[in-house]
């Protein structure tokens, strides 16, 4: 779904702290993020998740009403002071054209000018009740064994689909609990019969049952998007 631009402007050293939003999901009803994880993060370029390999800098998240999904996304003086800023839009916020000698002698630190940003939610959902955890359809691994996958049965219709990532809580069993499944796709057999396909590793292998428990669905989610300038100073940096 498409959301609006969101466009930031900061003064290199400031604080900033005047970003306040209100999520709503659907538009109309506030979002409860109690047991969200929320990041927002800074980078030059939609790519930047390859080369440089982390986000130029993130937004701090200040939950003032979770329940209510009411945030305020800021930035400290410290982390203005560290982004490049928009030389030009310096001159020009003055009413001065930036020509002759400041032309060399304030070459842009950003040379786009404007920085990407955007608020993800992580979160996971209760997708259904487990009423067995059981031995399912044999499979062989890469090492040349006979195993058998894990097999869940619900007491109502799941609603899963095969790229559903999964997480299991509540069967009293370690190996289920917590386990990191999101490489792992899923089998539907029926409306609340579903097996974990196991990785080109073999796991996960059926090795103990349960009667109890939960599937919940992991979830990721864009809450907005915007850019970000930042304008130049002339003040030094402290009147120490």
């Amino acid at each position: 779904m498409a959301l609006d631009n969101i466009a930031v402007t900061v003064r290199e050293g400031d604080s900033f702290d005047e970003l306040y939003l209100n999520i709503e999901k659907p538009w109309g009803t506030p979002h409860d993020i109690t047991s969200s994880v929320l990041v927002a993060d800074i980078r030059r370029f939609f790519n930047d998740n390859a080369t440089p390999t982390s986000a130029v800098d993130s937004f701090g998240i200040v939950e003032l009403n979770p329940s209510k999904g009411e945030i305020a996304l800021k930035l400290t003086s410290r982390q203005t002071e560290a982004l490049g800023r928009n030389i030009p839009l310096g001159y020009t916020e003055r009413g001065v054209e930036q020509t002759g000698l400041a032309l060399s002698t304030d070459p842009t630190d950003e040379q786009q000018g404007k920085f990407l940003w955007d608020l993800r939610e992580y979160f996971s959902l209760n997708q259904a009740t487990i009423t067995s955890i059981s031995s399912g359809t044999t499979f062989t691994t890469a090492g040349g064994v006979t195993a058998n996958k894990v097999r869940i049965t619900t007491s109502s219709a799941h609603n899963l689909t095969v790229e559903d990532q999964i997480i299991l809580s509540g069967t009293g069993q370690n190996v289920y609990d917590g386990v990191d499944f999101n490489a792992n796709k899923l089998s539907i057999i029926s409306s609340n019969v579903f097996e974990i396909e196991p990785t080109t590793a073999g796991a996960p292998a059926f090795s103990v049952g349960s009667i109890q428990g939960t599937v919940s669905v992991y979830k990721e989610d864009t809450l907005a998007i915007g850019t970000l300038e930042v304008l130049p100073r002339i003040s030094r940096d402290s009147v120490s």
